[in-house]
């Protein structure tokens, strides 16, 4: 018959919580019984031990951790049962909950007793004997009670004298990592008293990590041998994000505020639990039919996202030395409980060709791979690479030529790239827009007409009319000329997120 679980239930509010409820028609798992250890940063760092019994999981926790050296007696405080189905949580428990903090699978697998089928009654006697089957942890472990402890009871927990034991290997120090995801660092609650202290502007801490780290143009060929992981590469704006005790800004990385454009999106940072923290993503949006589109951020799209990939500032820590897994993990720890618009960014595993594949699959612009190892650094790097599955270019919008049956709108955008201070004419996009767009884009390119040509390299349009350039579009095409000029291109949307003379021609590197 299953333990009672009321104490288990008592401690928790499974609204806020992801730790499990209890199934009451759970039974026990067929075969061995289960094991497994939590590694769990709450008030401080601890491993929980968990062994089935008597339909729920009996649980110690051991603050040192098990330790291979027969001679180590490891003190082990029982608390309540737990449900089986906590034997596959691995998350974050929110602050202000019980054991708030992270929690993860450090070890699991299958145990018997000596003799079979007598946990229960050893449990009970105060001496359970038993053996391990785990990823980590093996051979004949004893736990033996000793006396209550500030109203809890203890235990001993050791290792017996066998094969599995080890006086030289310290397991939990040489494997850190959680057994279900492979996810290393974790960080506990955040304190009251973190709360407390003065903290700097949220926008202090973006000037504290800046510029941006911006990938460079490749292809597969041209990547190189190191280890490699793929994130989707998103279509649209590229934000970070600042937050310091409950106060955001958000910005593009060329400085221009975005929270007011985007104000879900900045009331959904705020509710992040950590003091201070800087995120960088993508803001995007989707289209009536679902799909990742970058026009639809010109619009007041209600489905708009903000996909987080790395994490550069924590509670007072510059993570940016850190390597990419490490931060990527401390991420995964910051947006366990953030719901809403807020998301981390998807892997596409972490082999080029099924990362294409599968953007292919499903209509994304291509795929962005990562050294899991690298830093954050800031401007282009290698490090960090593009993946395109279509040529997209950012341009400088320098004029328009007027629509050809006298109604007013632009008929095509004249475009421009930067090139050692000076813009060169990179063509004219006659695709892409709608009737209102050509409206729109004639009434703001007018407000900057200037009469003399603002390119080294002007082509001979005598409807040309010429503008300053301040506006900044994106575009789709087939190939880049000879001469320079976009083949086939076709407007995709305007970008306010960045300024004219970023728009520098992308020439993949390999």
């Amino acid at each position: 018959m299953a333990r009672s679980l009321e104490t288990y239930a008592g401690k928790r509010r499974f609204a806020a919580t992801p730790e499990p409820k209890a199934e009451k028609s759970r039974q026990r798992t067929a075969g061995l019984p289960r094991f497994v250890v939590h590694k769990h940063d709450a008030t401080r760092l601890h491993y929980d031990l968990r062994l089935e019994m008597d339909g729920a999981l009996a649980s110690w926790a051991v603050p040192k951790g098990p330790s291979l050296n027969p001679a180590d007696r490891r003190l082990a405080v029982e608390t309540e049962d737990h449900p089986l189905e906590y034997a596959d949580f691995e998350g974050r428990i929110p602050e202000g909950e019980y054991g708030a903090g992270d929690s993860l699978v450090w070890d699991r697998g299958t145990y018997e007793t000596d003799p079979p089928g007598q946990a229960s009654r050893m449990r009970e006697k105060g001496h359970l004997s038993f053996v391990l089957h785990g990823q980590k942890l093996n051979g004949r472990w004893h736990l033996v009670r000793t006396r209550p402890r500030g109203g809890k009871t203890s235990w001993l927990l050791f290792k017996g004298e066998d094969d599995a034991a080890s006086k030289e290997h310290d397991i939990v120090a040489e494997h850190p990592e959680s057994v279900k995801t492979g996810r290393r660092a974790i960080r506990g609650p955040v304190r009251v008293s973190q709360r407390r202290e003065a903290h700097v502007e949220p926008v202090q801490l973006l000037i504290n990590v800046w510029p941006p780290m911006l990938a460079t143009l490749s292809t597969p060929h041209g990547m190189g041998a190191k280890p490699y992981v793929f994130e989707v590469k998103y279509d649209g704006f590229r934000a970070l994000a600042g937050i310091s005790n409950g106060r955001v800004t958000l910005q593009s990385r060329a400085g221009l505020d975005l929270s007011r454009r985007f104000p879900k999106i900045a009331k959904a940072l705020a509710s992040i639990e950590a003091v201070e923290a800087v995120l960088d993503g993508e803001i995007i949006a989707f289209d009536a039919r679902g799909r990742q589109s970058f026009e639809a951020l010109q619009t007041s799209q209600p489905d708009q996202r903000y996909c987080v990939f790395d994490l550069l500032w924590l509670d007072g820590e510059d993570l940016r030395e850190r390597p990419l897994s490490e931060r990527r993990e401390l991420l995964t720890s910051v947006l366990a409980n953030v719901g809403g618009p807020i998301e981390l960014a998807e892997r596409l595993g972490d082999e080029v060709k099924s990362a294409l594949a599968a953007a292919k699959k499903r209509g994304l612009e291509g795929s962005i791979a990562k050294d899991a190892g690298s830093k954050y650094r800031g401007g282009r790097r290698r490090e960090w690479l593009k993946l395109k599955l279509h040529a997209s270019q950012e341009v400088a919008i320098v004029g328009y030529l007027p629509l050809k049956n006298g109604e007013p709108g632009v008929g095509a955008l004249l475009a421009a790239v930067y090139d050692e201070g000076r813009y060169r004419f990179a063509g004219k996009i006659g695709t892409g827009f709608t009737n209102a767009l050509r409206r729109q884009l004639q009434r703001e390119l007018d407000k900057e007409h200037v009469d003399a040509p603002p390119v080294v390299d002007p082509p001979r349009y005598r409807e040309a009319r010429w503008s300053e350039p301040r506006l900044v579009g994106e575009v789709e095409f087939s190939e880049w000329t000879r001469d320079g000029k976009l083949r086939q291109p076709a407007f995709k949307g305007l970008r306010g997120d960045k300024k004219p003379d970023e728009c520098v021609r992308e020439r993949a590197v390999g």
